[in-house]
């Protein structure tokens, strides 16, 4: 660049209103530059992803500075180091200038156009990107990239990240061209988007959406606005602008993606110990409600007494439902939905418990005389399916091997059957809550039973592939 184009640039930069990042990095670079001072602006054609380019309007000449595409001429030697340039992943501007004041209306701007300077600027790669984009690829998830800039250089910068990624790239006076289902194929079948205008990335959300793809729009500037709301989950940066930082759903305070995957983590814990949670007062109130039905069509005497109520719940669903929200799961979840997924697991699991209590107190009720008995009996079976109901919940994501490998889990476990055990021994305990004594012999039919119930429930399960039972081995070693 000779030493006046580089006074012209200042000179521009000095006038120009919009100082956006491209503008702060050249000013940077051209400190110690002085301005010509005897230029005074009169008007100005500001930047537009539209004509992406502006222009500071003096008395006898026009500065301008775009995308090269849009000032020069194809096939002339300036446009043959941009793309020298661009295939080696740099930013690309042209620089110029226009004799006397120029309008849009006066027709084709690369005719009026004399490139001063071809200003090429690297952005380093952030060091974390190519990892973090590994963990989303590894997690399932597609990564797009929608840019202003040139194809040659998004593609560029593509392949440095990673050498392997299935570049295809297109532009957006290339989907300007297309509609209807032309459209939505060439959106689709491209992972690359350059030189694209806010509608089209607005567009491109859209599309994605359509057809059925959760959406995570990642932006920082004002022409991310349309898109960052149209998506499922708009993502701004703490350094960007307002107001992509007011439609964004989440801003990230490090101006890093690379918190994304730690995100995603957190997001998949929260649903799927809410989902875990669910489960197990869904099962437990689904059993106790088909259990009470069951038993007064058959027209036995109640079933539950309000103390055993008391202790079932705090087992079985109090102390549960506290210790496993600290749980750390890392999974997908999983198509079906969370609704439907939980009210059929929870809804198999409960009807059979009240069919298994069903058939125990049945038998305890006729054969026994005294109420507190077949109650007591009762309550040992809500215990030990209550237990099995949590490791019926941990098979949907976990092989046998996996759960008794989490410490929390058999923790909880022992704590249940630890309180249990000090309910039915302890005799002040045991007559407060109202329990029998219960024979060595009736406690193992209560625990067997159980036991054989929760096995049939889990067959059925695995049959409808809820669980995986068949799989013995922790999952990473069997892949």
């Amino acid at each position: 660049m000779t030493s006046n184009a580089r006074e012209l640039l200042k000179t521009f930069l000095r006038d120009v209103s919009q100082k956006n990042k491209l503008n702060q990095a050249l000013e940077s670079y051209l400190k110690e530059v002085k301005p010509v001072e005897s230029l005074k602006k009169i008007d100005e054609i500001p930047f537009s992803s539209d004509r992406k380019y502006s222009a500071c309007i003096y008395g006898d000449i026009t500065l301008v500075l775009g995308a090269p595409e849009m000032l020069l001429e194809k096939g002339s030697k300036a446009f043959e180091n941009v793309e020298s340039y661009t295939k080696d992943s740099y930013r690309v501007v042209a620089f110029g200038t226009i004799k006397g004041r120029y309008k849009e209306t006066d027709g084709d701007i690369k005719k009026k156009f004399q490139p001063s300077a071809v200003i090429a600027i690297d952005d380093p790669i952030r060091e974390e990107t190519p990892g973090t984009l590994q963990q989303l690829v590894n997690e399932n998830i597609q990564y797009r990239i929608i840019s202003g800039d040139s194809p040659d250089t998004v593609l560029a910068i593509a392949r440095k990240i990673n050498k392997e990624y299935p570049a295809n790239a297109i532009s957006g006076d290339e989907l300007d061209k297309l509609q209807g289902e032309n459209l939505e194929k060439a959106i689709l079948d491209h992972n690359i988007y350059a030189r694209i205008k806010p509608q089209q990335k607005q567009l491109i959300v859209r599309v994605l959406k359509k057809h059925k793809l959760f959406t995570i729009m990642i932006g920082d500037g004002v022409n991310d606005v349309l898109a960052l709301k149209e998506s499922d989950l708009g993502v701004a940066m703490n350094g960007g602008s307002s107001m992509a930082k007011d439609v964004a759903d989440v801003v990230l305070l490090n101006n890093s993606f690379s918190t994304l995957p730690l995100l995603l983590y957190e997001g998949r814990r929260i649903i799927t110990n809410i989902q875990t949670i669910a489960n197990v007062y869904l099962m437990k109130n689904i059993s106790s409600i088909a259990a009470i039905l069951m038993l007064g069509f058959i027209g036995l005497r109640f079933p539950f007494s309000p103390k055993h109520v008391e202790i079932s719940s705090f087992l079985v669903i109090g102390i549960p439902s506290f210790v496993l929200a600290f749980e750390k799961h890392n999974f997908s979840t999983t198509d079906e939905g969370f609704t439907k997924r939980l009210l059929i697991f929870s809804g198999i699991i409960g009807f059979g418990n009240a069919i298994i209590y069903t058939i125990l107190y049945t038998y305890y009720d006729i054969f026994s005389q005294k109420l507190f008995y077949s109650r007591s009996m009762l309550l040992t079976n809500v215990i030990f399916l209550g237990i099995n109901n949590v490791i019926l919940i941990y098979l949907q994501h976990y092989t046998f091997a996996e759960i008794f490998k989490r410490k929390l889990v058999l923790g909880l476990l022992f704590l249940i059957l630890a309180l249990f055990t000090i309910c039915i021994s302890v005799t002040p305990v045991r007559r407060f809550f109202e329990i029998s004594e219960i024979s060595l012999i009736d406690f193992l039919i209560s625990f067997c039973f159980s036991a054989l119930g929760s096995t049939a429930i889990a067959i059925i399960l695995n049959k409808l592939r809820l669980i995986n039972v068949e799989q013995i081995t922790p999952k990473s070693e069997a892949a």
